[in-house]
């Protein structure tokens, strides 16, 4: 093996190894199928398609808020949020993490701009992470007294995070390297002698 060919296995697989995304085959973040209600709140699923063991996501969302609104925590109960953490993370419960993220208002009116970002979430069960299909978070809608909820809502700024490799395949790979490289050096001693 020469030294260009164990050179690109190492960086390919260290590409691997640090989660890269692959064009054919990362996650998807999107706004699921929902129902709009124009008489009072109604949930939006962010859902994940073909994700690999994902252990961490995020995104943001961009919306028309002349025609909806994220509902306004002040105007929820004392454990309301209207982000809440989705069913795709469930084996992980409770120790996940869900960081509910920033509903941008306007600074001289105090209304929202339509924007809500740093939504993120992480796994923290014992299991290993999930993979597949499924719903990462709800955000709860409202609305607006001239709206009818019609206009899209879009993720923005999606990120995610998938397992790495374990340690001991990592080791696999260092070893298959070490005797090629081993291998080379006894080729070429015995060669010159």
């Amino acid at each position: 093996m020469s030294n260009r060919t164990a050179a690109g296995l190492v960086a390919a697989w260290l590409v691997i190894c640090a989660g890269a995304s692959r064009a054919d085959g990362a996650p998807v973040i999107s706004v699921g199928p929902y129902t709009v209600s124009t008489t009072s709140p109604f949930l939006v699923p962010i859902v994940v398609s073909d994700a690999e063991p994902l252990i961490a996501w995020s995104f943001g969302l961009a919306y028309d808020p002349a025609d909806l609104q994220i509902n306004d925590p002040a105007s929820l109960d004392l454990f309301g949020r209207p982000v809440t953490e989705g069913e795709f993370f469930a084996a992980g419960a409770p120790f996940n993490v869900l960081v509910p993220g920033v509903i941008v208002l306007d600074s001289n009116t105090f209304l929202q701009t339509g924007t809500l970002f740093g939504v993120e979430g992480s796994y923290g069960g014992f299991d290993p992470a999930p993979s597949g299909n499924g719903v990462l978070a709800y955000i709860e809608f409202v609305t607006t007294a001239t709206g009818n909820g019609t206009s899209t809502i879009r993720v923005t700024a999606p990120s995610t995070t998938t397992a790495v490799p374990e340690p001991s395949a990592v080791l696999l790979l260092a070893s298959a390297l070490g005797a090629c490289a081993s291998r080379r050096l006894f080729t070429r001693h015995r060669a010159s002698h």
